[in-house]
């Protein structure tokens, strides 16, 4: 599957969940939702990977979907940096710019909520957005 794909199923999978994209709090559920058709949570996800623990666990997970999730942004034109800007305007409540797709919102509500469940273990968003970004920039490379 590739990387846009998986975006995609994961962003399906978290537009079913009524938290998907409500504001201005990302939601923890949505993004669980979200991974779980990747099977990204899952024992057979933690012994593939050599994850210890459940944090160990989502930080391995987030890090892989915020990337795949730059792919697909990619497709629409969008930056990892134009995704940080439209996470930053559903944090302030504010709605997005008027020339924002609805795919372009469900993509920046998925880096959201995956932002948040990064937190939900302690784990540092901005931390793993980086090195999403080193990965998807080494995907393309």
């Amino acid at each position: 599957m590739t990387h846009a794909r998986r975006a995609r199923t994961a962003i399906a999978a978290m537009l079913d969940h009524p938290e998907a994209i409500r504001r201005p709090v990302p939601s923890v559920k949505a993004a669980r939702a979200a991974l779980r058709p990747l099977g990204a949570l899952s024992r057979e996800a933690r012994d593939r990977e050599g994850a210890t623990t459940a944090r160990e666990l989502v930080a391995i997970a987030v890090r892989d979907a915020l990337a795949d999730a730059f792919h697909l942004g990619r497709t629409y034109a969008l930056s990892p940096q134009d995704l940080e800007q439209l996470h930053i305007v559903r944090l302030s409540g504010r709605p997005f710019p008027d020339r924002t797709t609805d795919r372009a919102a469900a993509l920046a509500c998925y880096v959201g909520n995956l932002r948040r469940l990064a937190d939900a273990y302690g784990l540092s968003e901005d931390h793993l957005v980086d090195d999403a970004e080193e990965v998807y920039k080494h995907e393309i490379a």
